[in-house]
């Protein structure tokens, strides 16, 4: 049994008053920056990855906002022709004369420009030069570099399908048998790049998309059919499904893609 008087010489211990010294604090410091920097690292790629991914989506925003304008702008003509423009006219002789995104101006809000245009003349004349070195906001993505030619002709990211935009001659809605959602209209591409002006700027898409061929988004292109829907494609899309696509009255099956 414990007296009180051996109670009293019973005296609970102090607990030690640890301070670091300046060594080790700045140790602890050291492991804790170092912790931070591997965190960063580890997780950079990942961010940056995510940065870049909405950036594309961003981006590919933009081009489809673009494309809707130019399915809107192509549908109203037709409406209003009762046919698709021709995708290039040429004189009887051959020379070039306009491009189908010339004949559309009117729908995309540049009336005022067209006006101008002396149409019975060839684009690149002296007549017409300054009129077609004027960018057109929806035939271009704001993003790139390449917006005028080395001839100073504002250029134009898309191309019409020339399957479609024939020479010379439009197509009426009646004659896109294969169904104007299942037919294409224009694409976007990624490099060799026509005025907007131009007769030339026009393609068979299988000739814009593939695997090997240049593209303004990861992976794939934009495509404007001619019910006026934008859809994105993988640039490694059946060849004979992008064919059948591209065709107004081939008669082909509808099929998913």
């Amino acid at each position: 049994m414990i007296t009180n008087t051996e109670q009293s010489l019973v005296q609970p211990t102090a607990p030690d008053n640890f301070t670091p010294s300046a060594s080790t604090f700045l140790i602890i410091l050291v492991g804790c920056l170092f912790a931070v920097a591997l965190l960063a690292f580890l997780f950079s790629p990942v961010v940056e990855k995510m940065k870049i991914q909405k950036r594309n989506l961003a981006r590919q925003s933009v081009s489809k906002s673009n494309m809707k304008q130019l399915g809107l702008a192509l549908w109203n003509y037709q409406k209003e022709h009762q046919t698709f423009p021709a995708g290039a006219t040429f004189t009887k002789t051959g020379t070039p004369l306009h491009s189908w995104q010339t004949r559309i101006l009117p729908f995309v809000d540049q009336d005022q420009l067209y006006q101008q245009i002396d149409l019975e003349k060839p684009w690149n004349d002296p007549a017409n030069q300054q009129h077609f070195q004027r960018i057109v906001r929806c035939y271009v993505v704001p993003w790139s570099d390449e917006l005028k030619s080395p001839e100073e002709y504002a250029l134009s990211h898309y191309v019409g399908n020339e399957l479609l935009l024939t020479k010379n001659q439009g197509i009426p809605l009646s004659q896109i048998t294969d169904g104007a959602s299942h037919t294409i209209s224009a694409v976007d591409r990624g490099d060799h790049f026509k005025a907007w002006g131009d007769p030339a700027n026009v393609a068979r898409p299988a000739d814009v998309i593939g695997p090997d061929k240049k593209t303004l988004f990861p992976g794939g292109n934009l495509i404007l059919f001619s019910d006026g829907h934008v859809q994105f494609v993988s640039n490694k899309i059946d060849p004979q499904i992008l064919k059948d696509l591209s065709t107004p009255d081939g008669g082909e099956a509808k099929c998913e893609f």
